[in-house]
């Protein structure tokens, strides 16, 4: 029987760095469990390994294939599997976030000739997702949320998952495709780790949790800071988020809302069919509950409440344009401070004080 292939398809703002930690963590347990984990260049982690996983190797692919160069990744795969099979495992676990490119389906698909394949995906609601893609990358060219969301909801086909699902699906039988949906309310005790190893059949399994790698930015920082997109190099620019993340403790508590209901209610309207598409293809039990329950919005505002919601709106608009100014500063300020920050460090190294 041929060994099982777990490929997680890594789509972005959907735990992916958070099920990669739990996966380098526990590669001595799963080993021990009969999983392998890949690393690098399709090579099995060993407990010397450093945390890197494919991303590197199928970049290098995928670049081939957008180039129009012939690509050829089964020696690759015949070779794992042989690995795989002297070393008795049962299942080799593969995690790469650009596996939800468009071209990646045609490249793996010849990986069927040597493993029994599972695919393993998970999404979350749109209206989250865009939420958290423009806290992590769009805010640093000066968007706003609500141009981003904009942006978005005006293209002609609106759909983040369901392209690079059906593109699976003309590669992959039905049956070995699965999607899940990240929500602490959908996931196995609450806990992606916990989620995912069931998913790869370790549901039973003692295995050590991974903390959420990769949130993204808080929402009302990245707002402060869009305002200032020259102080970042392109959208994948952390240094001055990581800096700041680490001196201000704006994780884990109450966050307000970014988006108002009404937002929420039209991204989900728009993003309708495709949840459609989902839910028909891969959730047809309902399992899910009212995951697309939309927001409720308070239509009943007449007279001196609607007066009063148009006021503090109108107020809302003046003092976010009074504040760009001082949001500049700010922004100087931080910029300015974690420079100073680097110069002693680099003096510090320099002098041998630690």
């Amino acid at each position: 029987m041929a060994v099982k292939l777990y490929l997680h398809i890594g789509y972005p703002k959907c735990g992916s760095t958070t099920i990669q930690e739990a996966l380098h963590s526990n590669r001595v347990a799963l080993r021990q469990l009969g999983y392998g984990v890949c690393g690098p260049d399709l090579t099995l982690m060993t407990a010397k390994s450093l945390h890197r996983f494919p991303v590197g190797f199928f970049r290098g692919v995928l670049d081939q294939a957008r180039a129009g160069e012939t690509v050829d990744i089964e020696p690759a795969f015949k070779a794992l599997a042989v690995k795989a099979a002297s070393a008795k495992l049962k299942a080799v676990v593969l995690s790469a976030e650009n596996l939800s490119a468009t071209l990646a389906p045609a490249v793996l698909a010849c990986a069927q000739r040597y493993f029994d394949c599972r695919l393993i995906m998970y999404f979350r609601r749109q209206d989250d997702w865009l939420v958290s893609s423009w806290a992590q990358w769009q805010f640093k060219s000066g968007k706003s949320l609500q141009h981003y969301v904009q942006l978005r909801l005006r293209l002609p086909r609106v759909s983040i998952y369901q392209n690079i699902v059906e593109a699976y699906l003309r590669e992959f039988p039905r049956e070995q495709v699965m999607m899940r949906f990240l929500s602490r309310s959908h996931l196995k005790d609450g806990d992606l780790s916990a989620d995912f190893w069931q998913a790869i059949g370790l549901g039973d399994a003692v295995l050590q949790p991974a903390q959420s790698m990769n949130v993204s930015f808080s929402a009302p920082l990245a707002t402060t800071l869009k305002e200032s997109p020259y102080l970042f190099r392109d959208a994948h620019d952390n240094e001055l988020t990581s800096c700041i993340d680490q001196y201000h403790l704006h994780r884990g508590g109450p966050k307000k809302d970014p988006l108002t209901p009404s937002q929420r209610r039209e991204i989900l309207e728009r993003f309708d069919a495709e949840n459609s598409w989902i839910e028909a293809n891969f959730f047809s039990d309902g399992e899910l509950g009212n995951w697309r329950a939309l927001p409720d919005i308070d239509s009943g505002v007449e007279g001196s409440q609607a007066e009063d919601t148009t006021t503090a709106e109108t107020i809302r608009q003046r003092d976010e344009t009074n504040l760009r100014g001082l949001s500049e500063v700010a922004n100087l300020s931080l910029a300015v401070l974690k420079s100073l920050r680097d110069d002693v460090d680099k003096i510090k190294r320099s002098l041998g004080i630690r």
